[in-house]
Formats: C-alpha cells, structure tokens, sequence
C-alpha cells in the first residue's frame, strides 16, 4: 500500500520544529509502508527526504485570519498539483481544516480515498465560528475514517454523529528517558540547587503561558523557564526561545515540574514527553489531560484559566516525592509503532473496500 500523508503541520528548513509528532508518525508509518509526504509551507521549499521519506512543500498562499473562510480552496489548490504527480492507494489528512477540506476538495474531483486525524484546536477552536464548524463536519463526513488524538475529542465528534477512532500518540523515547539532573543542568549552564519550572510550547493565549507567568510571582521558591516562541507576554521567569526538539529533553531533566496551563487540548505531546522523562505534570484539566495525568501519582490537574489553582498545585508539586520510574510507566502504552499499525490497520480496509 502507498500512503500519501497531507498535513500543513510538518517540520521544514524554516520551521524544524514544527509538527514533530506528524514526523514522528510518518517514520513509525514508513516501516511498514511506502509513505510519501506533502507539506505546504507559506511559500514553496525544496522538496527534501526526512526519515527516508520524500516531502514536498507546495506554496500555501494565505493571509493569517483574514483568507480563513478561503483557507480550504487555497489549501486544494496549493495541493494538487502535487497530488496530480504522486501514485498513492488512500490519503491521509492530518489536521482538520483547511487540510482535510482542502484534500476532500480535490479528491471529489480525482476520486480518491482519503481519512482525516482530528487534533485538537482544528476542532475546539474553529467549532466556535458556525462558517468553519461547518467546513470542518463537511470533511469529517466525507472521509472513509476519522482517527482523534484522545477520547475527549472522539465524544466532541460523536455529539456531532461523526464516528471516530482514538488513537494516542507515540513517544520518541530515545529522546525523551530520564538523564542525571547534574549533567543536564551543567549542560544548560543552570545551577544544580534551585527548583525549576518548566513550560514548553508555542507563546499563544490558547497554551497559557501569561497564566503561569501570574501564577509564577507567588512563587518566588522557583524559577520558570519558558521553552517557545510567540506574541504572549511573559514578565515573570526566563524565556529561551524555541530550542530544537533534541534538546528539550534536556530541558526537561534539569526541572522539577512542567506546568501546561492550556486553554484547550487534544493530546499534549509535550506532556506525554515529560512523563516519559520521569517529570511530574501540572496541568489544565481539559481535553485528553484527564485521560493521562493520575492525580498525585504523575501529575496534578487544575481548572483551566486559574492563575491561583496553578500557583497552588506547584507549590504542592514542588514539595511532593514523586516516584519516577512510577511517571515512567504511567506512559509505557503511549508507542508510535502500535499507533502506526492502528492507523495502516484501518487504512488497508478503505483501500480493499
């Protein structure tokens, strides 16, 4: 079988740590089948081989807010052409708009099978503006499947009577183990006795960074170290900028706690990662959080939006003795082989259908 794999979340020359999980995906995808890759990209970028697979960046015109009503025919036209010169068995959209309405778009005119993996905010958010809410459900519809990245969002489809399947991310864990605290601080030059909060993410209102910067200044027992680029504000803490995926794990081993004060979530992969490195959770209680974090045992959950709930559930973190290896294996089931034979599972059925 030949996949063909369309997502606009996907890393490239100007942006390598962009939709790192969808990389990772397509590796654990690629050892089990022929994958090919198309990832527009605000202009078009040379075509390049990533984990052996062959991606192409098509030029994806757009003005950000303003063209979004217009977002889907310019994501199907910036696609097809690309489309047009691949020989594929079943396509995959991998965020719901305009990816998958931009791929069904094209696919109703050269009659193609396609399924659609639903995220997070490509829901949550643009379910609030009735036009795209509406775009969204056109493309749920006409796919063959629909995978969600947590059980929270396969409810969100089902109220809509879209039929969905979870299916959780993976862990890069020759990435993301736990390494010795000592080293990892020497090597960001951090010193070793002070306590560290850790935030990782995209600077967004959705990710809540200015929640922990208010929360951080009840905290003066801590640093706050934010790991991310964006418009939002911080005053309270250090920001490192973006840092490249290969060393966030790093960043994560010379910390006590990573804090995800989200708005909305699908699945964060960042705090699957953590957990993966042995590092305690505070975090929002909505979307899949709940389905991952254990309360008290690898992490703590607070109401989304509440400065003083976070600042609470840090300083308890803080002072809590968390059992690592018992973090560890609270994410051992989260592995991107057994999300990639999920996913091909599936996809061979639309294909011999």
């Amino acid at each position: 079988m030949r996949l063909l794999v369309i997502t606009n979340l996907f890393p490239n020359a100007v942006e390598p740590t962009r939709g790192m999980h969808n990389a990772q995906q397509v590796a654990a995808l690629a050892k089990r089948c022929a994958v090919g890759v198309i990832a527009p990209t605000s202009s078009a970028l040379p075509d390049e081989t990533r984990d052996s697979v062959t991606v192409r960046h098509p030029g994806f015109f757009h003005v950000p807010l303003l063209s979004r009503p217009f977002n889907g025919w310019l994501f199907a036209r910036a696609i097809a052409p690309a489309i047009r010169q691949d020989t594929f068995d079943v396509a995959l959209a991998n965020w719901a708009y305009p990816d998958a309405y931009g791929v069904m778009l094209v696919a109703e005119k050269l009659k193609f099978p396609f399924a659609t993996t639903v995220q997070g905010s490509d829901v949550h958010a643009l379910f609030k503006n009735p036009a795209r809410k509406k775009q969204v459900l056109r493309a749920l519809r006409a796919s063959r499947a629909v995978f969600t990245r947590s059980r929270s969002l396969e409810q969100l489809l089902a109220a809509e009577g879209i039929q969905a399947q979870t299916v959780y991310n993976g862990i890069d864990r020759a990435k993301f183990r736990p390494r010795d605290r000592a080293e990892a601080c020497r090597q960001l030059g951090l010193p070793v006795e002070r306590r560290r909060i850790l935030f990782v993410g995209n600077l967004l209102p959705v990710k809540g960074p200015t929640i922990l910067d208010r929360a951080a200044r009840a905290l003066p027992e801590a640093d706050v170290i934010f790991v991310g680029n964006g418009p939002e504000p911080v005053a309270t803490g250090r920001c490192v900028g973006a840092r490249p995926h290969e060393e966030v794990p790093v960043w994560m081993n010379a910390c006590d706690v990573l804090c995800l004060p989200s708005l909305n979530e699908g699945m964060p992969n960042v705090a699957l990662e953590a957990l993966a490195c042995g590092l305690p959770v505070v975090a929002s209680r909505v979307g899949g959080v709940p389905e991952i974090i254990q309360e008290g045992v690898n992490g703590l959950t607070v109401p989304a939006g509440d400065a003083d709930a976070v600042a609470a559930a840090l300083r308890r973190a803080l002072t809590m003795a968390w059992n690592k290896s018992t973090i560890i294996d609270s994410v051992k089931a989260f592995d991107w082989d057994v999300n990639a034979r999920t996913v091909l599972n599936v996809l061979e059925k639309i294909v011999k259908s």
